[in-house]
């Protein structure tokens, strides 16, 4: 099963699910794209079965809105810890010379399209076998290398110094916090991120998301909207057969090379399948 939920702001992502986990008594669940605490918005949570399909969906574009606040900065980039302010002669100046317009060229140019990005020490990927964040914690000196990302639309929603709020469409693996750090320093002060939103992933939207005191095992999301993109088919029973068996076998079925096949028998889904040098191989089975 796949839930879409609103995280609250303050609830980390694991927490958000050991929720679900709890109040269904589900065993299996993982999610695909993090939330830090102080971060809010969907989380796209699968159960049981349905967790062989999260690296299907894990690499989708996300989309966020976000306030950052060019006055300062800290060392996670947000609200997490201890803002140093700038000097106050230079926040003033940039009171009466900074303009929406400036920023607007500033995000159009500097944060479109592929750019690299180094992301914050404040996070969890690992470094010899440790989260950043808790090396940092300890005292310990973190050098996370650059990473290539992609942004796929920016949008100024509003500019009131010192806050500016963008709307971003990003790659996976973007981290928003180094987006607000950088922006600061392409603008001559210091950002960090006051408000995190995610509002899309890929093409499901908020209309479809539930709150996590509220949801029920009704608000299940099903394969063909989760993954619009793949086809699904119902193969005679000896094709099931061969699949129910794992089994690899010519591509008599008529498959397209690059595509992926979500099969059901009746109404239950069994397997994601694929072509690949005429062949018919299972991506994933017993997957509801």
């Amino acid at each position: 099963m796949f839930f879409l939920i609103q995280k609250p702001y303050g609830l980390s992502s694991f927490s958000a699910i050991a929720h679900l986990r709890k109040k269904f008594g589900i065993k299996k669940i993982g999610h695909t794209g993090t939330l830090d605490p102080l971060a809010t918005g969907l989380l796209l949570v699968a159960t049981d079965n349905s967790t062989k399909l999260i690296s299907y969906i894990d690499k989708a574009r996300k989309s966020y809105v976000f306030t950052v606040r060019l006055d300062g900065s800290t060392p996670s980039y947000d609200l997490d810890t201890p803002v140093e302010y700038l000097d106050v002669d230079i926040v003033e100046k940039a009171r009466t010379t900074l303009t929406k317009e400036i920023i607007e060229h500033t995000i159009q140019t500097y944060f479109f399209g592929k750019i690299e990005q180094i992301p914050p020490s404040y996070s969890a990927i690992r470094l010899q076998w440790q989260r950043a964040y808790h090396m940092v914690r300890a005292g310990q000196e973190v050098q996370i290398s650059k990473r290539e990302i992609e942004i796929f639309s920016t949008r100024l929603v509003s500019f009131s110094f010192p806050e500016v709020t963008i709307e971003m469409e990003v790659s996976v693996g973007t981290y928003i916090r180094s987006i607000a750090r950088d922006i600061g320093e392409k603008l001559g002060l210091a950002g960090h991120v006051t408000m995190l939103h995610r509002n899309k992933i890929e093409h499901l939207d908020e209309i479809l998301a539930r709150k996590i005191e509220d949801i029920t095992l009704e608000d299940t999301l099903s394969y063909d909207c989760i993954f619009p993109g793949f086809e699904i088919i119902s193969p005679e029973a000896e094709i099931l057969e061969k699949l129910y068996n794992g089994l690899v076998f010519s591509n008599t079925i008529g498959l397209e090379s690059g595509k992926k096949y979500l099969v059901k028998n009746g109404d239950k889904y069994i397997s994601l399948i694929e072509e690949r040098d005429g062949m018919v191989r299972i991506c994933a089975n017993n997957i509801e």
